[in-house]
């Protein structure tokens, strides 16, 4: 072997790149790889000639058809980069990011309220899947019997800020409503519903003491902002007269707020479709009050109310008759009737009381006792205490 070779002949060794071994190199094969580069640089100058050339004339021709439109050419618009969820903090700072919060519930678009069908009827069968009512017996229990349960008027339990144009007589704002529960909690008085009171006319039974009604008219909304947390702090339970063509309307309960309710253990009664006199109405028009909107609140509770209230308390024989003839209807309440003032004592005015009376035979013309954002807790408790016996 020559010398100068360092043992092997650069030509004729065996070579290695990244761990795959060749075999020995051919003095041709080097000649051949030579005559290749050779051709890829000048094949590369003829394609950048060719790119040149042909972005010259792309820049040509764009800036006759601007010259000829009048028109530059748009810019080239460098999208800008997203909006970072965190601002993180600079070096040296031990701040945690601001992240960029979420949509609150209340921003998002909300869903359009159900739609439900027009039901004309209080068959029990016309509204699918509503509870119905049972049917009172063929024949009441004989002898006469008599409750005289106090039932509260409420109309709108809302700050006097948010009552808009209401009358302010039938506002009751929501410190003045708890610190009458508040009073009579404390002296012993309790709750039900109105459908229970009927159920305990219609079978004789006398509930115990301090037993009373709280209705509230109307279906505004604070009945369920309001009011719930306040009946729900005293253990209460109200029954709420709903113009039914306003549920879901803004300012009155949705039909999310009455399923609400009724899971909470408060009744839902009838208070007419549109809310107008039903004295002197047309027939066709007196039954589509009544029974179009107890069908609604079937549709929207899945129950059918057994309490109806005359809007404004005005009716007549036939109004009276109407609500009978609605089957789920047990029970009915006007406004507040007083009997007349009885004699005092020589230098103190006479005072009116309000009258409570449940009978089979009244059921659906039962009075109710008002009370208003200026009857106090002692007033109150004055008006109720000739009847805690029930």
């Amino acid at each position: 072997m020559p010398a100068g070779d360092g043992g092997l002949s650069r030509r004729t060794a065996a070579w290695s790149i990244g761990g795959l071994t060749r075999g020995p190199h051919r003095p041709d094969e080097e000649d051949d790889n030579l005559n290749r580069r050779r051709g890829f640089r000048s094949g590369r100058g003829i394609g950048s000639l060719l790119v040149a050339a042909g972005l010259t004339v792309f820049l040509a021709t764009a800036g006759w058809m601007a010259m000829n439109s009048g028109r530059p050419i748009a810019p080239t618009v460098t999208p800008a980069p997203p909006t970072p969820l965190a601002t993180l903090p600079t070096a040296g700072t031990t701040s945690s990011p601001t992240l960029t919060p979420w949509p609150t519930i209340a921003s998002l678009t909300a869903p359009p309220p159900p739609s439900y069908p027009l039901v004309n009827s209080c068959n029990p069968t016309s509204v699918r899947g509503a509870t119905p009512v049972p049917p009172p017996p063929a024949r009441v229990k004989a002898g006469a019997f008599a409750l005289q349960v106090p039932i509260l008027m409420y109309h709108r339990i809302v700050p006097i800020a948010e009552a808009g144009d209401s009358l302010r007589g039938l506002v009751v704002p929501p410190a003045t409503f708890a610190a009458q529960l508040d009073a009579l909690s404390s002296a012993g008085w309790h709750t039900i519903t109105l459908a229970t009171l009927a159920n305990d006319v219609q079978a004789h039974v006398k509930p115990e003491a301090r037993t009373f009604v709280i209705t509230i008219d109307d279906g505004w909304d604070d009945g369920y902002k309001y009011a719930l947390p306040i009946l729900g702090k005293h253990g209460f339970v109200a029954t709420y007269f709903v113009i039914a063509g306003r549920i879901d309307h803004p300012g009155f309960l949705s039909s999310i707020q009455l399923q609400a309710l009724v899971a909470s253990g408060d009744e839902i009664g009838d208070h007419t479709m549109d809310h107008i006199g039903l004295a002197r109405l047309a027939s066709s028009k007196l039954t589509y009050e009544i029974e179009a909107g107890a069908a609604r609140i079937a549709q929207v509770t899945g129950r059918w109310p057994e309490s109806f209230a005359y809007p404004s308390g005005v009716f007549d024989a036939r109004a009276v008759a109407a609500v009978g003839a609605c089957q789920s209807l047990r029970i009915a309440v006007i406004e507040e009737s007083v009997q007349p003032p009885k004699p005092a004592p020589s230098g103190t005015p006479p005072a009116a009381v309000p009258v409570a009376l449940e009978t089979w035979t009244n059921r659906f013309v039962v009075p109710r006792i008002r009370v208003s954002p200026t009857t106090t807790p002692a007033k109150l408790l004055a008006a109720l205490e000739p009847l805690k016996a029930g």
